[in-house]
C-alpha cells in the first residue's frame, strides 16, 4: 500500500522544519512592539470588548457537552489497539436608433471591428460567444475611436470655441444643452451630449436600445452613483441627480468600462466576471488591475496556480503596488510556499507606501501564515489577529464606501479567524470565549447583509468557520443550527443568481460546513447524525473537488471526509469492514504527500492513518494495519521534530506498532516501539506538556 507514497510523505514532512524559523519574521514585524503573546483567555476577552459596536446577535448557543471517549484501552473490549479518532478529532445587432425621439441626432452605430474574433469575449477556452456585440455609437457621422478632428470639423463645421486645436470642441445643437467632442491628438475619444431636460435611465436605455447589455454602476468615494456604463457600446449615461439622467457620453470600447462591471459581479456571477476580465486585458495587455482581479476570481474557484500567475503579473507591470503584493503572498499561502508568502506579506509591511487597510490585511495574512508554523509561532497569530483588527475597525466607518466596505469584510474574516485559532489552541475558558468571538462577526456581518444584500455569502462564511472552530473544541456546540443556517443561505443564494460557477462556490462551503458537522457530531456521539452529514458532504464535495485541484489540500480533504464517516463505523457501531470501505476511498489521498495547511493539520492526518490502521487490523488486512499506521507515525514524527506536535502525540501510534510486529513475530520493530511507547510515557510523566493540541 505504501510504496514510493511513504518516501515521498517523509520530504514533504520535513520541509516543514524550516517554516519555523521563516516565519520568525512576524514578530519583528507586527508593529515594532514587544508586547509578549502569553495572553490569557481574558485578555482576548479584553480586546473582543474593546470593539463597541451596536449589535445583535444570530449566534447558536452551546447546548450538549462533547462526546469524549477517553477510556483507557483495557474498557475496549480488551484491544490494546487504539484508534486515535476514538479520543477526539482534534483531528442586437444595434438596431438603428429612431429619429423622432426626445434625443435628437444619435445615428445609428458603426461596428467598430470588422473580424468576428475581436467581438467576442474570451471565455478562456469555453469556446463561447458573447452574448452582446460590441458596437460604438455614432452621433452626426462623428464615431468615437474612429473619426478625426478635420472629419468633426467637415461635418459639423466651425465649433463655438475659437480655437480649432483644442483638447475640447464645443457645439450647439438644437434641443440639446451643448455638445463636447473631446480629442486624444486628433483621434475623437469621447463626445458628451449635455440633454435639454434629464431623462429617465429606462426612458434613454430603451431609445438607445441598451436594455439587452448589463451595466455597470460607476459611484463616487461615498458610495452615491454617478453613471451608468454600457462596455458593449462605450456609452456612459450620467446621473444630473434625482435618478434622471443629464448627460450621454459616447466613447471607443474600453477595457475600463469592462473592469467596473466585473468588479460589480464579482461576488454573484464569477463566469461574466471572467469574462469580462479576460475582455479588458484583450483591450489592454498591459492592465495590472485586469490581472489582479483575475487571480482574486480565480484563488475563489480553487484555481490557486492560475491566480498566483495573474497576481506575479500584476506586480511586474506595477512592482510598488504592495496591494498586488499582498494578494500574491495570498496566492502563495494557498499554495503552501509559505518562505515566499512571508517574504511578500513582510515587504508589504515594511512599505512606506501601504495604507492602513493594506496593513490590516497584512497583518491578518501574517497571522495565517503563522497559524501553519510551529507552536510557539502559531500563538503570535492571536497577536497579529488583533492589531489587524484594531486597524480594520478604526476604517469601519470610513467616508470612503469602498474602504469602509473592505474593512467590514476584514474585520468579520479576523474574529472568525480568532475564533477558530483559539479553539485550536490552549487557551483558557476557550469554550467561552470562542463564541464571543463568533458571536461579534455574526452581528458584523448581519450588519453589512441589512445594508447591502449582496454581502449575503458572509453569512454562510460565518456558519461554516463556527462548526469549524466548533470542532476543535472539548465541549463542542450542537452543530445542527450552524447547518440549517448554511443550508437556509445557500437556498438564498441559489436564489439570487444562475451563474453555475458562482453556486458551485457556496456549495463548496456548504460542503465543507457538513464536514465540520460531521467532525462535531463524531466528537458529541451521535452517530447517525455525523453518518449523514459526512455523506452529505460527500455529495457536494465529490463533483467538485477536481474543480479544486490546484490547491494542495483539496485531496488531503477528501481522503479526510472519508476517513470521518468511517470512523462513525469504527467507533460508534465497532463495525471495522464498513469501515474499511470507507478508508479504502480514502488511503490513497492520505498516504499521498501533503504539506501544512489550515486543513491539513499534521495531527489529524497522522491520527487518521493509525485509526485506519485499527480497523484493517480487526478485519485481518495486517499488512495494511501496519502501512498505514507506519505511515502515521512517520508523519507524527517530523511533526514533532518541527515543533508543530508534542512528544505525547506518539504514544499511541507507537504502543499500536509495537502490538502489531509483535503479533507478526517482528521482534526486534516490536521491541523498538514498546521501547519508544515508554520513553514517551516517562518523558510526560517528569514534565508537563508544553505542546499545543491546534487541530
Amino acid at each position: 500500500m505504501r510504496g514510493g507514497n511513504q518516501g515521498r510523505l517523509q520530504e514533504c514532512c520535513a520541509r516543514r522544519l524550516a517554516l519555523a524559523a521563516v516565519l520568525g519574521v512576524l514578530w519583528s514585524l507586527s508593529s515594532g512592539t514587544t508586547t509578549h503573546i502569553a495572553r490569557g483567555a481574558d485578555t482576548v476577552t479584553d480586546d473582543c470588548a474593546r470593539q463597541s459596536r451596536k449589535e445583535q446577535s444570530i449566534l447558536v448557543a452551546s447546548s450538549k457537552s462533547s462526546f469524549s471517549a477517553s477510556a483507557d484501552r483495557e474498557a475496549r473490549g480488551g484491544s490494546t489497539l487504539e484508534p486515535i479518532a476514538v479520543t477526539s478529532e482534534h483531528v442586437p445587432d444595434l438596431a438603428e436608433v429612431e429619429q423622432d425621439r426626445l434625443v435628437p441626432d444619435l445615428a445609428g452605430s458603426r461596428k467598430l471591428a470588422s473580424n468576428p474574433k475581436a467581438l467576442q469575449t474570451n471565455g478562456e477556452g469555453s469556446g463561447e460567444a458573447a452574448s452582446v456585440k460590441e458596437e460604438v455609437l455614432s452621433f452626426h457621422g462623428v464615431l468615437p475611436g474612429l473619426s478625426r478632428r478635420h472629419e468633426v470639423l467637415r461635418e459639423w463645421g466651425d465649433p463655438r470655441s475659437e480655437d480649432t486645436m483644442a483638447e475640447t470642441l464645443q457645439y450647439r445643437f438644437d434641443k440639446l444643452r451643448s455638445v463636447r467632442v473631446k480629442f486624444s491628438g486628433e483621434v475623437v475619444d469621447a463626445i458628451v451630449v449635455s440633454l435639454e431636460s434629464p431623462l429617465s435611465t429606462e426612458s434613454l436605455t430603451n431609445k438607445l436600445n441598451l436594455k439587452s447589455i448589463p451595466p455597470a454602476l460607476l459611484a463616487d468615494d461615498a458610495g452615491d452613483p454617478l453613471a451608468i456604463v454600457f462596455p458593449e457600446r462605450g456609452v456612459v449615461l450620467r446621473y444630473s441627480g434625482e435618478g434622471q439622467i443629464g448627460e450621454i457620453v459616447l466613447q471607443p470600447i474600453k477595457a475600463a468600462s469592462y473592469l467596473l462591471r466585473a468588479e460589480s459581479n464579482a461576488k454573484s456571477n464569477l463566469r461574466a466576471c471572467r469574462e469580462d476580465l479576460q475582455r479588458a486585458l484583450t483591450l489592454d495587455r498591459t492592465s495590472a488591475h485586469a490581472r489582479g482581479l483575475l487571480s482574486e476570481l480565480h484563488l475563489t474557484a480553487g484555481k490557486a496556480v492560475t491566480a498566483e500567475r495573474y497576481a506575479a503579473e500584476a506586480i511586474e507591470i506595477e512592482p510598488e503596488n504592495d496591494s498586488f503584493r499582498l494578494l500574491h503572498a495570498k496566492c502563495l499561502r494557498q499554495l503552501a510556499r509559505y518562505d515566499l508568502a512571508v517574504n511578500e506579506a513582510r515587504k508589504v509591511l515594511e512599505s512606506a507606501e501601504s495604507n492602513s487597510l493594506v496593513r490590516a490585511k497584512a497583518l491578518y495574512e501574517m497571522s495565517q501564515l503563522a497559524t501553519v508554523g510551529s507552536d510557539a509561532v502559531a500563538q503570535r497569530a492571536v497577536l497579529l489577529l488583533t492589531k489587524s483588527i484594531d486597524i480594520a475597525d478604526r476604517l469601519a466607518i470610513d467616508q470612503n464606501s469602498q474602504v469602509s466596505q473592505e474593512a467590514n469584510e476584514l474585520l468579520v474574516e479576523a474574529h472568525l479567524a480568532m475564533a477558530v485559532e483559539i479553539a485550536k489552541g490552549q487557551w483558557s475558558r476557550k469554550d467561552q470565549i470562542v463564541p464571543q468571538w463568533i458571536e461579534r462577526a455574526s452581528a458584523l456581518s448581519e450588519e453589512m447583509i441589512a445594508t447591502e444584500a449582496s454581502n449575503l455569502p458572509l453569512r454562510l462564511q460565518v456558519a461554516v468557520s463556527a462548526l469549524a472552530a466548533a470542532a476543535s473544541l472539548d465541549t463542542p456546540i450542537d452543530p445542527l443550527l450552524w447547518i440549517e443556517e448554511a443550508e437556509e443561505t445557500v437556498r438564498l443564494l441559489n436564489a439570487s443568481s444562475n451563474d453555475q460557477e458562482t453556486l458551485a462556490q457556496f456549495d463548496w462551503q456548504l460542503g465543507i460546513a457538513y464536514f465540520h458537522g460531521a467532525q462535531v457530531q463524531h466528537m458529541r456521539s451521535e452517530p447517525e447524525s455525523a453518518e449523514r452529514l459526512g455523506k452529505l458532504a460527500v455529495t457536494r464535495l465529490e463533483g467538485l473537488a477536481s474543480q479544486r485541484d490546484e490547491l494542495p489540500d483539496t485531496a488531503y480533504l477528501m481522503g479526510r471526509l472519508y476517513f470521518q464517516i468511517g470512523a462513525v463505523y469504527a467507533v460508534h457501531h465497532n463495525d471495522h469492514v464498513t469501515a474499511c470501505e470507507w478508508y479504502d476511498r480514502g488511503i490513497e489521498y492520505l498516504l499521498n504527500p501533503v504539506p501544512v495547511t489550515i486543513i491539513a493539520v499534521p495531527q489529524q492526518h497522522g491520527d487518521a492513518l493509525v485509526s485506519m490502521g485499527v480497523s484493517y487490523w480487526h478485519t485481518n488486512r495486517r499488512e495494511d494495519a501496519i502501512d498505514a499506521t507506519q505511515s502515521g507515525v512517520d508523519l507524527i514524527e517530523h511533526a514533532v521534530q518541527s515543533g508543530l506536535l508534542g512528544e505525547e502525540t506518539l504514544e499511541v501510534p507507537y504502543g499500536n506498532l509495537a502490538e502489531m510486529y509483535g503479533a507478526q513475530g517482528k521482534t526486534d520493530q516490536a521491541t523498538k516501539y514498546s521501547r519508544l511507547a515508554k520513553d514517551v510515557t516517562n518523558s510526560e510523566m517528569s514534565s508537563k506538556p508544553t505542546s499545543n493540541k491546534r487541530g
